[in-house]
């Protein structure tokens, strides 16, 4: 099995470099343009330096997403590929069972942070696709291809 390397796009990092830079200076020289009653008057004025960091954060999360998806893509085992999805979906689970219950502060709060990172890495994990058994190769050259046609005929018959 030959490790791949990830293909990263150039453009992405270089933006959102270029917008965190942006979103640290904004603050600041907005401040130092405005006046009080300007910045209250104007709400936009406020937002600009978030709507620019967290632009730069979704982006960040891409490519987080486009450089794990190009490593695992086609490596990961189908057994293995199940068992982690199971993890994850079984977190999103105990997560809103936590939040929801009102007993417990301590779960509430964990219940929290457990759905988000479950959410977040299921999320990561749904752009990754499990190896593909070779099928032709222990059936024979014909296997493929007579398994596509009983697939289109079942699901006509439907």
């Amino acid at each position: 099995m030959a490790v791949s390397r990830p293909r990263i796009p150039i453009a992405l990092p270089i933006i959102i470099i270029v917008l965190l830079i942006l979103g640290f200076l904004a603050g600041p020289f907005i401040e130092s343009r405005t006046t009080e009653q300007q910045l209250a008057d104007n709400v936009l004025l406020n937002a600009i330096p978030f709507l620019l960091i967290f632009v730069a954060i979704l982006l960040t999360y891409i490519l987080l997403i486009v450089i794990l998806g190009s490593m695992l893509n086609n490596n990961v085992p189908p057994r293995v590929y199940k068992i982690i999805e199971s993890i994850l979906i079984a977190g999103i689970v105990l997560g809103v069972v936590g939040m929801f219950q009102p007993w417990v502060f301590l779960a509430y709060k964990y219940g929290f942070v457990l759905l988000l990172a479950s959410i977040l890495l299921f999320i990561v994990w749904s752009h990754v696709s499990p190896r593909r058994e070779a099928i032709q190769q222990e059936e024979g050259p014909g296997a493929l291809s007579e398994a596509k046609s009983n697939n289109v005929e079942s699901s006509s018959r439907v």
